[in-house]
């Protein structure tokens, strides 16, 4: 399992597909520079919010712009935007590309039991989940910085904000066996990508209803909140156990698909 797990990193070191993620995430960051001086201009003289938004806003917690309030917005570009899509792309190159690539075969017959093969990716999928994570927090203090310098800082703030952006990423990355067994269906990622844009807009029309707190996908949304929505609400066990059952749905459906791999060229 160790050498499988070693394998599937070490082909990513040829992949630019990290790279292109990354800016991805970096570039959906740098659209938060475009929002503050919206915010600004919704302030009042003290720095409360002001208006319609500033009541929306006001029910989430957030009356001013500070660094406690402002990291609030960084697990919520999770829900709003890049989770979803971004992640189903990941899981969709990892399974993906083998066969797109035409080294199924050759993987297939390797003396290692497939099933580790798909588990090896799901730690590459969920490793590279993580980093995003990181990566997105670091890239907000970024941008925070500029507007707000470093007065109110705490390393609290930033621990708070990468834990609930990895909790927001959580029901997502347990939809993604569901993306890499259509991912190996069919050679291409049309097929998952499509699947995983009708996911999206589905969870972003629950958005405010009881049902949302149901669907994996829209999970985050409840969990954490959108940008222009920043309400939260309370994910429950049965929440937890329906994505659960995604998850396993979608680990069988890998682990029969792996196992039915023709060897023959």
């Amino acid at each position: 399992m160790m050498r499988t797990l070693v394998s599937e990193f070490e082909k990513l070191k040829r992949s630019r597909m990290v790279m292109w993620t990354s800016l991805v995430v970096i570039g959906y960051t740098s659209i938060g520079l475009a929002m503050f001086p919206i915010i600004e201009k919704a302030q009042n003289a003290d720095g409360s919010l002001a208006g319609g938004m500033g009541e929306v806003f006001a029910q989430a917690g957030i009356v001013e712009i500070n660094w406690s309030t402002a990291m609030k917005f960084i697990p919520m570009g999770v829900s709003g935007a890049w989770g979803v899509l971004l992640l189903s792309l990941v899981a969709a190159y990892v399974f993906g590309r083998e066969l797109r690539e035409g080294t199924d075969v050759s993987t297939a017959t390797l003396p290692v039991r497939r099933e580790a093969v798909v588990l090896a990716k799901m730690v590459v999928i969920a490793v590279w989940t993580v980093g995003l994570s990181l990566l997105a927090v670091l890239a907000d203090i970024g941008v925070l910085a500029l507007y707000l310098g470093f007065d109110g800082f705490a390393l609290s703030y930033v621990l708070r904000a990468f834990g609930e952006t990895v909790y927001a990423c959580l029901p997502i990355f347990l939809t993604l066996p569901l993306i890499g067994w259509l991912s190996r269906s069919r050679k291409g990622y049309m097929r998952p990508m499509l699947f995983a844009l009708a996911a999206f807009m589905v969870s972003s029309s629950l958005m405010g209803t009881d049902a949302a707190a149901y669907v994996p996908w829209s999970m985050p949304i409840v969990a954490v909140g959108v940008t222009w929505m920043p309400l939260r609400g309370e994910l429950t066990a049965v929440s937890w156990a329906i994505a659960l059952v995604v998850f396993i749905l979608g680990m069988v459906a890998l682990f029969h698909q792996a196992n039915r791999v023709e060897l023959s060229a």
